[in-house]
């Protein structure tokens, strides 16, 4: 099974290095550029889910390769590649023209949210 999804961002200003405290450089930050790889994953699980069930974040390896300038495009796709058990192993690349300036491996797992926020709650009580 392999399904891709590819979305395009804008490089905003608060995305820099320099605003986040991730470097001192006005370019996209390597947080930001794996925010929007889990973006376009999150939306590609969308279609292998059950209503009531919501996916997060388990895992990132990304290699961040080339710089993106504030207020150029960079374009995400994230590919499913593994499914096993509740857990979705995804290849997600970015590009800024045709450069690839960050790849690697995101993992996400298949959760009931009403649970997950029940028994988060209940650990918070605690």
């Amino acid at each position: 099974m392999t399904e891709s999804l590819e979305k395009t961002f804008t490089v905003k200003p608060e995305h820099a290095a320099s605003r986040i405290s991730s470097g001192a450089v006005d370019v996209l930050s390597t947080p930001m550029m794996i925010a929007y790889m889990e973006d376009v994953s999150f939306n590609l699980a969308k279609k292998f889910i059950k209503e009531g069930e919501t996916t997060v974040g388990i895992h990132v390896d990304v290699r961040h390769l080339h710089p993106a300038p504030i207020n150029s495009e960079v374009k995400v796709r994230s590919t499913l590649v593994k499914v096993e058990g509740k857990r979705l192993v995804f290849k997600v690349e970015a590009y800024w023209k045709d450069v690839l300036i960050g790849e690697g491996i995101h993992e996400r797992y298949v959760v009931n949210e009403e649970e997950f926020m029940r028994k988060l709650a209940e650990k918070m009580k605690a």
